[in-house]
């Protein structure tokens, strides 16, 4: 295992982080909580969980563990969450730090986390007055917590507007080898900011070994695209942590192993990445962001087109992009936009600048269908 100093603490994470929301719900908690303490023996000192992981198992499996491991407690690091409320006060966020405490079996939390943050509105109801910021803040005084993070799924730029404003000491975000062009800004911001950077989904949610034909060239010196993806976020001397869900013992070993040989990725190696992404991947959006800011009706084109690559590497059909569609606008890509794929006017501005010559103009009528059909709305296209 390698180690990583997390952002500008003296603090030395280990590359691989255990995600505590793929554990197998048919097993008790307790074999579950054999994982933690099997990625513990390989060198994983990270471990990443939240409140209503797993059907709200995920904290207690945790602490099952955490609680064999409290010898060796000041050379491990826990990290769990919050998400803002409108009704957020202090006595609110004290009595849900302090459950997430005692099922961890814990007396601190190591990094906190603001949780899925997916607009900059609810960025902004964190940090308002009395709210869920502050109240963190005073846990952190009286040391419940030690470091403060962000979690977020806003596209990079806007995550480098919150970077900007110096609240917290780490952010946790979601980002691959498919997506990192959406998101690079963020993390570059991120790491130049000296803030220690945390990346989820690193496996695209499970798109890439489930699609390990369609991925194939991403495998190189006898990888699969499974192990290529894992080092390509190891790799990045700006990410301090790569989260993986772990639900069997080869999955930590498999980790593991990319963690002791993954090489750390130069400016020309990201370069080279874009490339190949570019000339392997003519169908699927790479997220370069080249058509970003370009709609007259600010349809957000990037975010659309990353939803649309489930499409064609995973054959979804209508029905299930529909569903794809209920569920990232409550929860990802397609949360909180600013205007809807309906609203297109095929003036074709995203399609000139698009480098792949993606029909994303058609793309776009198929989703503002599929739109209408999760929402309960007429089809307008």
């Amino acid at each position: 295992m390698i180690y990583k100093t997390y952002g500008r603490t003296d603090h030395k994470f280990s590359a691989i982080g255990f995600g505590g929301m793929r554990f197998d719900m048919s097993r008790s908690d307790e074999e579950n909580a054999e994982l933690l303490l099997y990625a513990h023996d390989k060198g994983v000192n990270y471990f990443d969980t939240a409140p209503d992981y797993c059907q709200d198992r995920s904290e207690p499996i945790f602490g099952i563990a955490l609680r064999q491991m409290a010898r060796q407690r000041e050379q491990i690091y826990v990290s769990t969450k919050r998400m803002p409320d409108p009704h957020d006060n202090f006595a609110a966020v004290r009595a849900d730090v302090q459950q997430s405490l005692d099922r961890l079996g814990l007396d601190y939390i190591d990094v906190y986390h603001v949780w899925c943050i997916r607009s900059l509105e609810q960025y902004a109801l964190a940090m308002r007055p009395g709210g869920l910021y502050e109240s963190l803040l005073r846990l952190k005084e009286d040391g419940a917590i030690r470091h403060l993070a962000i979690s977020t799924h806003l596209p990079g730029t806007e995550i480098r507007r919150i970077i900007d404003d110096g609240a917290f000491e780490g952010v946790l975000l979601g980002v691959n080898v498919l997506n990192f062009q959406f998101r690079w800004p963020g993390v570059q911001a991120a790491h130049e900011a000296g803030w220690g950077v945390v990346a989820m989904n690193p496996l695209a949610g499970g798109l890439i070994p489930q699609n390990h034909q369609a991925l194939s060239f991403l495998a190189r010196e006898g990888d699969d695209p499974t192990t290529a993806a894992l080092r390509f976020c190891v790799g990045c001397p700006e990410i301090t942590v790569t989260l993986v869900g772990f639900t069997k013992r080869e999955h930590i070993d498999t980790a593991c192993r990319v963690a002791e040989s993954a090489r750390p990725f130069t400016p020309d190696d990201l370069e080279a990445v874009r490339r190949h992404l570019s000339q392997n991947m003519d169908v699927l959006c790479t997220g370069c962001g080249y058509c970003d800011g370009l709609c007259p009706r600010n349809v957000p084109v990037p975010s659309y087109m990353q939803f649309y690559n489930d499409r064609l590497l995973m054959h979804k059909t209508d029905a299930q992009m529909v569903e794809h569609a209920r569920f990232h606008h409550g929860w990802g890509l397609l949360h909180a936009r600013p205007a809807r794929a309906a609203d297109c006017t095929a003036c074709g501005r995203c399609e000139q600048a698009c480098t792949q010559h993606l029909p994303i103009i058609r793309r776009l009528e198929e989703i503002a269908a599929w739109e209408a059909r999760a929402l309960g709305e007429p089809n307008h296209t």
